[in-house]
């Protein structure tokens, strides 16, 4: 009986600690654009968000830095993923913005002009009435300037523009295919 009692107890653990471990992100809030863990070779970085509930949230976008000596130094995304939380410095890039969703479908669309090679993080957060945050949503990302881009030219010429590709990754989100 006594095995019985800890396993149920262990359980009950972990199904808790699970929980509270996916509860951080809203699942009425996705981050389209730009997909977490891409590389994006450009000087601007397109921040699309889908909100799927009448809510207000805030949006972040920092850039990310390991702390080498003292001084901020950009890594690539697999140095900061590696580096310990005290490690790392962000620095915001603006201001952050609110938005507010009263249907059960919105989206929220904004272009961060001349951004620097490096890594890039935006953090939606879903709040209540008094501003509290509920949800927080995250992306990390790393930029690269273009010309670092080494893919054959052939490829690039059949692929879709960003412009329809993006959509295409919109509708597949929406739609759920």
């Amino acid at each position: 009986m006594r095995k019985w009692i800890a396993a149920a107890i262990i359980a009950f653990m972990f199904f808790v600690s699970t929980q509270a471990a996916f509860a951080d992100a809203n699942p009425n809030v996705t981050i389209v654009n730009p997909v977490a863990g891409a590389t994006i070779y450009s000087d601007n970085l397109l921040v699309s968000v889908k909100i799927a509930e009448a809510a207000s949230i805030k949006v972040y976008v920092t850039q990310e830095f390991k702390v080498v000596n003292g001084d901020n130094a950009s890594v690539s995304l697999d140095e900061y993923q590696k580096a310990d939380a005290s490690e790392t410095a962000s620095v915001p890039v603006g201001a952050a913005e609110s938005f507010t969703s009263a249907n059960d479908l919105s989206f929220y669309t904004k272009k961060v002009e001349n951004v620097k090679p490096g890594i890039y993080q935006i953090k939606v957060n879903t709040v209540g009435a008094d501003d509290a945050v509920l949800y927080t949503n995250s992306s990390i990302v790393e930029i690269k300037a273009k010309d670092e881009n080494t893919a054959d030219p052939a490829v690039l010429e059949n692929q879709q523009s960003g412009a329809a590709q993006f959509l295409k990754n919109l509708l597949k989100i929406i739609f759920k295919e």
